[in-house]
């Protein structure tokens, strides 16, 4: 079992405190990026899945189950993409 972070494009990311004290320097934390935090909550829940912390971490079994989780958000038109949540955050 793993938690994947989920992060609201455009806004802050929340739950910086497991990040290293240096994380601009060489450091990288894969999540789920989706347009509408609350919509995406939602609707892995509604399909079955596990999400704590109000909507932004996910519980995955295993890496096979990620494409029934990608396939779940596009049924229901939620845009989402797998990045790297630190090139999402403004580091300056």
């Amino acid at each position: 079992m793993g938690l994947l972070p989920i992060m609201e494009k455009g806004k802050p990311m929340a739950g910086h405190a497991d990040w290293p004290l240096f994380y601009m320097n060489d450091f990288s934390k894969l999540g789920l990026v989706v347009t509408e935090l609350a919509q995406a909550s939602a609707v892995l829940e509604a399909g079955g899945y596990r999400v704590f912390d109000n909507g932004r971490v996910l519980q995955v079994d295993d890496a096979g189950q990620l494409g029934a989780v990608f396939a779940v958000l596009s049924e229901h038109q939620v845009a989402y993409e797998l990045a790297d949540l630190i090139s999402c955050v403004y580091q300056g």
